[in-house]
């Protein structure tokens, strides 16, 4: 795992928020899924971008891209640049306030890379990431093996590398807090 808290300046976090937030080349959509035999609706909005023709398959859903805004793709290469990975794929979650959430779930669909490159803009959240260990007095994790959390907070502007693969959420809170939009760069396999 990998923290760039200042990735971005505050005014160039404030100035792509509000330039995806303006954007006419993005819609913003929320998607319903099974669980336990029921439809649930995403409590969080999804936008998605990537290379022509790549599709990211996950809860069942196809997200079947159709190229990069120019904007994306010159954030995409600083993000690249940064964190020495390539990512042709782009998920976006949009959080409009304390209350949306993204559960406790991995990232490990077949045919995508592990590593996970995470910007934030707007409100700081507090996420959360389980990562096994090797010794006592941690959790035991859904596995049976021994866990432990650790919450970092991420203010606009942050960048975290992490890999997909471990347990991770962003959960609601009651704290008064504004909008968040995540950009979650990934690498799929063609």
């Amino acid at each position: 795992m990998r923290f760039i808290e200042g990735f971005l300046s505050p005014a160039q976090a404030r100035d792509w928020l509000q330039k995806i937030e303006c954007a006419d080349w993005l819609r913003w959509r929320r998607e319903t899924f099974p669980i336990f035999g029921r439809e649930v609706e995403a409590p969080r909005s999804l936008a998605w971008f990537g290379a022509p023709g790549l599709n990211y398959r996950y809860t069942g859903i196809d997200h079947t891209t159709q190229g990069w805004p120019d904007a994306l793709e010159r954030l995409r290469k600083d993000v690249e640049s940064a964190t020495g990975q390539a990512f042709n794929f782009l998920l976006m979650n949009r959080y409009a306030d304390g209350s949306e959430y993204m559960g406790w779930h991995r990232d490990d669909e077949k045919g995508c890379s592990s590593l996970i490159a995470s910007l934030s803009l707007g409100a700081p959240r507090r996420f959360c990431v389980e990562h096994a260990v090797a010794n006592e007095g941690s959790d035991l994790g859904q596995d049976g093996a021994e866990t432990e959390r650790t919450n970092l907070e991420l203010g606009a502007g942050s960048l975290l590398l992490f890999d997909g693969r471990q347990r991770h959420c962003l959960r609601a809170t009651r704290k008064n807090c504004g909008l968040r939009i995540n950009l979650t760069f990934r690498q799929i396999f063609v």
